[in-house]
């Protein structure tokens, strides 16, 4: 956002990526149970407060033996070991295995002291008329014995500072007794689209008017974004109305997205009211306006690379872009001289190459390619067209679905 006094140049998409991720300040840290971290930013590096497993334990269901009382055991001359006890998962520390005895233990339960092996039970199932259990061959030293810090050791780190936590790191952390971790504070959005056409999705179809697909769309993707939508408003083509409702948002969102109404028309409202806000250029405390373009493709396009980034570096993200491939273009595809374009591709994996192809027309208002989309290929400002063979970079909306 500059000045909105004299006249503007366009700015290349690198410039534009520069200034918006500028003024894209991390937000506030929060911390909160496991169960609310899924798919936010860490915060903090984690490491672990003691090894996992924490002690020595059984893989399976059988025998805790002292491997030197199974050497030389064959099915003619078995090894003939008395019980000694039977250890439960849970029940505490066993009492040291003696030799010459047997241990039967239970899959996750502490292996006695002593003890440096595990029998499958199925190897070893019953016990003769004197009690005694008979082995019929040696067991090599570990075998299906959990050592105590074989998953992670105590102190070792774990996740870095801007990791997209998972399930999986959430388990990781519960199973060390981390219950609550720090992560990056959700930004809120508000949504404004506007347009006298705009009908709500289950209005019925009156001539000359559409429904709104922008709204429900970003939305989404801001939810996707890890953003929270704290309101969505359908605006009518005034500048008056978009500039109060403008004012307002600054009170209740991080950033403010509207859609449609930034082009040269005589009804471009946000456009208007944007010209009559100097404050807009002025804010410093990490809130940010967006004004996108009306049509679909155009949103979700300018959304993917400059909107998302943002989001994702506001709340801490190391990996702020989607996905990033090297795709080669399947046919010619003209561009723009001077003007970075992102063109919706379906993507093919052939001989250890992504091949990409146009999902269809690469007009703004159609939908249909955007859906069909696996990626936005990534044209350069420097190139006139993409020949088929030539190498471009592609960003990963969703990966194609297996044959």
């Amino acid at each position: 956002m500059g000045s909105t006094a004299g006249p503007r140049r366009s700015l290349s998409y690198a410039e534009a990526r520069a200034r918006v991720l500028a003024a894209a300040s991390p937000l506030p840290t929060e911390t909160l149970p496991l169960a609310a971290c899924d798919c936010r930013a860490l915060r903090e590096a984690q490491r672990a407060p003691h090894a996992l497993p924490p002690f020595r334990n059984s893989a399976m269901d059988g025998w805790a033996v002292r491997v030197v009382d199974l050497a030389g055991a064959t099915a003619g001359h078995p090894a003939r070991l008395r019980t000694a006890a039977v250890i439960a998962a849970g029940a505490g520390v066993p009492e040291p295995l003696a030799a010459g005895s047997a241990a039967r233990i239970m899959t996750g339960a502490m292996v006695p002291a002593n003890a440096d092996a595990v029998v499958p039970l199925e190897e070893a199932p019953g016990s003769a008329a004197d009690g005694t259990i008979a082995f019929v061959r040696p067991a090599p030293a570990g075998q299906h014995v959990r050592d105590a810090g074989a998953d992670v050791a105590e102190g070792e780190r774990l996740l870095a500072a801007g990791r997209t936590l998972s399930p999986h790191d959430l388990a990781l952390l519960a199973s060390l007794g981390i219950a609550r971790i720090p992560v990056g504070r959700r930004p809120r959005a508000v949504v404004l689209s506007t347009g006298d056409e705009l009908l709500a999705i289950e209005d019925a179809l009156v001539p000359g008017r559409i429904r709104d697909s922008n709204s429900l769309q970003l939305a989404l993707l801001l939810a996707e974004a890890g953003a929270e939508v704290v309101r969505s408003d359908r605006l009518p083509d005034d500048a008056r109305a978009v500039a109060a409702r403008l004012e307002a948002a600054q009170a209740e969102a991080d950033v403010v997205i509207s859609i449609g109404g930034v082009s040269m028309g005589d009804f471009d409202p946000v456009r208007d009211a944007i010209a009559s806000m100097p404050w807009i250029e002025l804010w410093r405390d990490g809130r940010l306006v967006f004004g996108l373009p009306g049509n679909p493709a155009s949103v979700a396009c300018v959304f993917e690379a400059l909107v998302r980034p943002a989001l994702r570096t506001m709340q801490g993200f190391a990996e702020i872009e989607r996905v990033r491939i090297e795709a080669l273009s399947a046919e010619r595809i003209e561009s723009r001289p001077g003007r970075t374009d992102f063109v919706r591709v379906t993507l093919e994996r052939h001989a250890g190459d992504w091949w990409a192809r146009p999902a269809g027309l690469q007009l703004s208002g159609h939908l249909a390619p955007q859906s069909r989309a696996h990626a936005l290929l990534i044209v350069p400002a420097e190139a006139e067209a993409l020949d088929p063979g030539d190498r471009a970079a592609a960003l990963v909306l969703r990966w194609p679905e297996p044959a």
